[in-house]
């Protein structure tokens, strides 16, 4: 009732407005995300453009090279090989711009429903009064960080105009591209699928929890980072076995 109290009082910021308190000054845009949790200007932006990229790459991709490419970082058997190119080729380069530009927007959705479940979860618990609606709108505005790398894979397909660029070469700020390598190959996938924006939004994501739980540092990040500690000790199971 408080915060609806304050909403009535308060003028409401301009979308532009919060996503640069977003990145600037976190704290200004999480307290009017906590009046009025607003989702759908960050939820355009960054699937539309995540679809757009994905669209452009594989519209310019050398499709032959790319299937390749693909298999060639896969431990597979020469029979394993032969079968999977069989499969891939048998979808058109149109094919798969449509799997890929649908799956990217789908697949960023269903990650940002369930980070919002699981916070809703936590909140439940302890208690603190904010619903699916208000987690929804802090995980799709503190992902804004990724169009940065959006940003990026932008410029590196526009320096890349033969078509050979392997998808994990897209984004240039993955720990991958960075220069942290390994020779495991379950290691190199955690290395590729980690990039600065992700950890710039996993901060944001405690900064918020903490201000709207009225937490703990500790506790914020003890329930923002569980899930990610989770999945990494299974890809670091799966690289030492």
């Amino acid at each position: 009732m408080t915060d609806t109290n304050q909403a009535e009082k308060s003028m409401p910021a301009g979308m532009f407005d919060i996503a640069i308190n977003i990145l600037t000054s976190p704290t200004e845009a999480f307290n009017e995300l906590r009046l009025r949790p607003s989702k759908l200007f960050p939820l355009a932006v960054i699937v539309l453009s995540t679809a757009a990229v994905m669209f452009w790459y594989f519209t310019v991709v050398d499709f032959d090279w790319y299937i390749d490419d693909t298999l060639s970082v896969r431990d597979l058997t020469e029979e394993q090989t032969e079968a999977a190119r069989e499969q891939m080729t048998s979808m058109s380069q149109s094919t798969f711009r449509l799997i890929s530009t649908l799956g990217s927007a789908f697949g960023i959705l269903i990650v940002y429903i369930l980070q919002a479940g699981y916070f809703s979860l936590t909140s439940a618990i302890s208690g603190s009064g904010q619903k699916f609606g208000h987690w929804f709108s802090l995980v799709l505005w503190t992902g804004l960080p990724y169009i940065l790398s959006v940003v990026g894979m932008i410029v590196t397909l526009s320096l890349s105009p033969n078509g050979q660029l392997a998808a994990y070469d897209l984004d240039p700020l993955t720990l991958a591209n960075l220069g942290l390598q390994s020779n495991n190959s379950s290691l190199m996938t955690v290395f590729q699928n980690i990039n600065l924006t992700m950890m710039w939004s996993l901060a944001l994501t405690v900064m918020g929890y903490k201000q709207w739980i009225e937490c703990s540092i500790l506790k914020a990040l003890a329930v923002v980072l569980a899930p990610y500690a989770v999945i990494m000790l299974i890809g670091v199971s799966f690289a030492l076995a």
